[in-house]
């Protein structure tokens, strides 16, 4: 695990990039799908301002299954109680889940101090995931998650993009098409190249290709 969501240390270094904190966040994933013995994960900015959706912040689902479930759906599992009896999707949910691999789910609640965010656990087989691991998982991710904050969706006084040109952009950055990013965040494809667009002219860059690098060289993705 990173430097800086050693947690277990004791000693947790606040990332000094963007990229650094993304890195971070997604080792600290992969170790809690470890620890609950889960195939996938994906964890939902709940805070959400008027007019906007919940945003996947870090995720390994297929992003076709997003887009078919619905985040609307994958939302109202990822907020159920894991240690309280959980009422399973409706049959063709269920199916339509299992098809894409989540057969076993589980949904932890999380907050990092005024933020409210969920992580949605999955497994392929039923009964695999690691109930007794749960109050690990969510000492680890609300520290880590309070100390990423800033990195993860805090504009610098320097930054020229809005939050939303930024994620944009990143998931780009990271190979997504403009309809992927679309539902990741939850804004229809025209929003998301709208997005892009306002973002490639405030770096006066010519396309998203140097838009990107633009905005990697100086830290803000």
């Amino acid at each position: 695990m990173g430097a800086a969501l050693h947690a277990s240390s004791g000693a947790l270094a606040m990332p000094a990039t963007v990229q650094d904190a993304r890195r971070d966040l997604v080792e600290l994933m992969h170790q809690i799908c470890s620890d609950i013995r889960a195939d996938r994960y994906m964890l939902i900015d709940l805070t959400a301002r008027a007019g906007e959706k919940a945003r996947i912040v870090a995720s390994n689902w297929i992003y076709d299954a997003i887009d078919l479930i619905g985040l609307d759906l994958i939302v109202r599992m990822a907020v159920r109680n894991p240690v309280e009896a959980q009422a399973l999707p409706a049959p063709v949910e269920a199916e339509l889940l299992a098809g894409y691999g989540h057969v076993d789910l589980m949904g932890i609640p999380l907050r990092a101090g005024s933020k409210r965010y969920a992580l949605l656990l999955s497994a392929e087989a039923t009964g695999r995931l690691v109930t007794r691991a749960v109050a690990k998982v969510e000492l680890l991710c609300g520290y880590a998650l309070s100390m990423l904050a800033g990195k993860l969706g805090t504009a610098s006084n320097n930054d020229p993009l809005t939050e939303r040109e930024r994620e944009c952009l990143f998931w780009v950055a990271e190979g997504k098409t403009t309809e992927e990013v679309g539902v990741i965040l939850g804004v229809s494809t025209s929003t998301a190249n709208s997005h892009l667009t306002n973002a490639i002219q405030k770096l006066g860059a010519r396309n998203r290709a140097l838009a990107i690098a633009t905005a990697i060289r100086h830290g803000l993705i």
